[in-house]
């Protein structure tokens, strides 16, 4: 009956090409762009581990793992050499970039960048910033009245502006 179920197990493995890849962890001793090097628990250090599944271009979220974080890695065809850090247990910077649309959190400078083709966030605060330091009302005599144009203007323009990038 053994002989039976280990001979399944074989076809199933040939019709769907299964290879056995367990996962592997190890902590991150050094990060490069969108590569890091991984000491696993061995001692042994594997340099040039990829954080995107493809170097193609085309991934649109990166996770940059904090250095001495520990990370789960896989490897794309079975061999040492070709890893992916596909968990990683403390994000120090993760960047999302799709259709125009660009989101950084970055913990270590403890700020977020959200911006698209067209405005940022911190565009438009700084927008913002300078319509309430040029705030202009007309008041002769009694209570203050509407803004005057140029600050209309300005506040069209942040209307116009915030709305490109906010839902």
């Amino acid at each position: 009956m053994k002989d039976k179920y280990a001979q399944l197990k074989d076809n199933l493995r040939k019709i769907v090409a299964a290879n056995p890849n367990l996962p592997i962890t190890g902590k991150v001793t050094e990060v490069d762009d969108d590569t890091c090097s991984v000491l696993l628990p061995g001692g042994l250090e594997i340099p040039g581990v990829l954080l995107k599944a493809t170097q193609d271009g085309e991934d649109n979220l990166l996770i940059i793992p904090k250095i001495g974080s520990t990370v789960l890695m896989l490897s794309t065809d079975g061999t040492i050499g070709n890893m992916t850090v596909i968990k990683c247990d403390v994000a120090e910077k993760i960047i999302f970039n799709e259709n125009g649309l660009e989101v950084e959190i970055d913990s270590e400078t403890k700020k977020i960048k959200v911006q698209n083709e067209q405005t940022s966030l911190k565009d438009l605060f700084s927008q913002l910033t300078d319509i309430l330091k040029t705030l202009k009302v007309f008041t002769p005599v009694g209570p203050s009245g509407t803004p005057l144009p140029d600050t209309i203007a300005k506040i069209i323009q942040f209307e116009t502006d915030f709305k490109t990038i906010l839902k």
